[in-house]
Parts: structure tokens; C-alpha cells; sequence
């Protein structure tokens, strides 16, 4: 064999070698490059899998503070009672801080702001409510008192009148007499009393009504705003100024309808 044919040979075998070499190099760095590329779609499905369990757990937490708002108005529970809707799933604005963007973060943060912030207002409201309510069961209770005393009146000048009375029943009848007049210039007082607290109650209890519906639209489109950066996260597709539009149009609805409730029922 001569040296060309030698060289030929050697050239043909090295560069079978360098291209199984590089060959094989490819490969595996393609087989790392899918590995990565595997193991970094599996971080990123293990981080939605968490973040969905913790979105769904706070949507269930941000509800309760829909209904936290709007239990202020009801005047069958305590003022104690309405933080009862608060104390179920406890952690889950820690739970969001833990795995949420920032956007998100600062959107859920404003909406707990505006809960704690408006919830004090309610507070106050509804103290003034049942201060009006306490203050007309008291003169209820001092109507009742005087209706009872002015019906023994009646039952003593009664007494009185009748035949065969004593000289000492008849003697009390004038002390009876003015005695009941006394208790109906009373009552008729309180009666006008009664009803001064009574329509200012219903005017409180209404504009508490309102406030509380003001309150629960005004969280829900903050919590609107934290769903849309929940969905941008999840990639979960959304139009999302067509939903803030529906989420702000629907509310306004609602209080408008509750606003022409309560003016008829004032007018009543």
C-alpha cells in the first residue's frame, strides 16, 4: 500500500472517529438539553400544582370577608358575631405571600387593607345602631311599666264606683284619678318618643344596610383585580378588561337595585 493510500486510510478513519465523537457529544448534550428541559416543565407543573391548592384555598378565605362585611347589617347576630365568618382556614394570606408574584401579593394586600379598614367603619355604624335599638326597647319597656300601672288605676277608680265600696276605697279614687291622668300624658309622651326612635332606627339600619352592599361590592372588584393575577400566573386565559368591566357593571347594578328598594321602604 502506498503512503497516499495510507494517508487516505487514516484521514477515512479519523474522521469516522471525530464524527462519532462529535456525534456522540450531540447527542448527549441534546439528552441534557431534555433533561433540563423535562425537569424544568416539571418544576414549573409542581409550582402550578401548588399554586392552584393555595389560590383555591384563598378564594375560599376571601369569601368569608364578602360575607364578614355584609353580616354587620343583620341585626339578629351580636356585634361580636360577624368576625365568626373570618376564623375558618386561617393562614392562607401567609399561604399566598409564600407563593404568589408580587402583582398578586400587592393586589391581595390592598383588598385585606380596604376588609380591615372598612370593617372599623361598619363597627362604628352598627355600635350607633344598637345604641338606637337599646334605646328604643327602653322606652318600650317603660310603656309597658306605665300601660301595666294605668290598668291598676283603672281597676282602683273602678273599685271606687262601685256599690257598696268603702269610704276608704272611695277616698283613693281622686289620688287614682290624677294618678292615670298623669300615666297617659306620660304615655302619650313616649309614644311620640317611641316613634322618633323607631324611624331614626330604620334610617340607621338602612343606611347600614347600604354601606355593608357598598362595602361587598367595593372588596369584590379588589378581588377582582387579585384574580386577574392569580389567572396571569396560572395561565389561565382571560379578557381581562372585559371581566373588570362585567365585575364593576354587575355591582353597580346590585346597589342600585338595593338603593331603590330602601327609598320605597323609606316612603312607606
Amino acid at each position: 500500500m502506498s503512503a497516499p493510500e495510507i494517508a487516505s486510510t487514516w484521514i477515512a478513519a479519523a474522521s469516522g472517529l471525530l464524527g462519532a465523537v462529535v456525534g456522540g457529544a450531540v447527542a448527549h448534550l441534546t439528552n441534557r438539553q431534555q433533561l433540563r428541559q423535562a425537569s424544568r416543565e416539571a418544576e414549573i407543573a409542581r409550582e402550578h400544582a401548588l399554586k392552584r391548592e393555595v389560590y383555591f384555598e384563598a378564594a375560599e378565605g376571601a369569601e368569608r370577608g364578602t360575607q364578614f362585611l355584609g353580616s354587620f347589617s343583620r341585626t339578629e347576630l351580636s356585634i361580636e358575631q360577624p368576625s365568626q365568618p373570618l376564623t375558618g382556614n386561617p393562614g392562607w394570606v401567609s399561604k399566598v405571600h409564600a407563593v404568589g408574584d408580587l402583582d398578586t401579593i400587592k393586589a391581595l394586600d390592598g383588598a385585606t387593607e380596604f376588609l380591615f379598614s372598612r370593617s372599623l367603619d361598619l363597627v362604628a355604624k352598627r355600635a350607633r345602631l344598637d345604641t338606637l335599638r337599646d334605646e328604643t326597647a327602653a322606652v318600650e319597656r317603660r310603656v309597658a311599666q306605665l300601660s301595666a300601672h294605668a290598668q291598676q288605676l283603672v281597676a282602683a277608680l273602678q273599685a271606687a264606683s262601685a256599690p257598696g265600696a268603702t269610704f276608704e276605697t272611695r277616698a283613693l279614687a281622686p289620688q287614682a284619678t290624677e294618678g292615670l291622668l298623669a300615666a297617659q300624658r306620660e304615655l302619650e309622651a313616649l309614644a311620640g318618643e317611641h316613634d322618633r326612635a323607631s324611624r331614626l332606627q330604620d334610617r340607621v339600619h338602612r343606611e347600614l344596610l347600604m354601606d355593608c352592599m357598598k362595602a361587598v361590592a367595593e372588596y369584590q372588584r379588589l378581588l377582582s383585580q387579585v384574580n386577574v393575577h392569580v389567572r396571569r400566573e396560572l395561565g389561565v386565559p382571560l379578557h381581562e378588561e372585559d371581566y373588570l368591566v362585567h365585575m364593576h357593571q354587575t355591582s353597580d347594578r346590585m346597589l342600585a337595585r338595593l338603593k331603590q328598594t330602601l327609598d320605597q321602604l323609606g316612603t312607606e
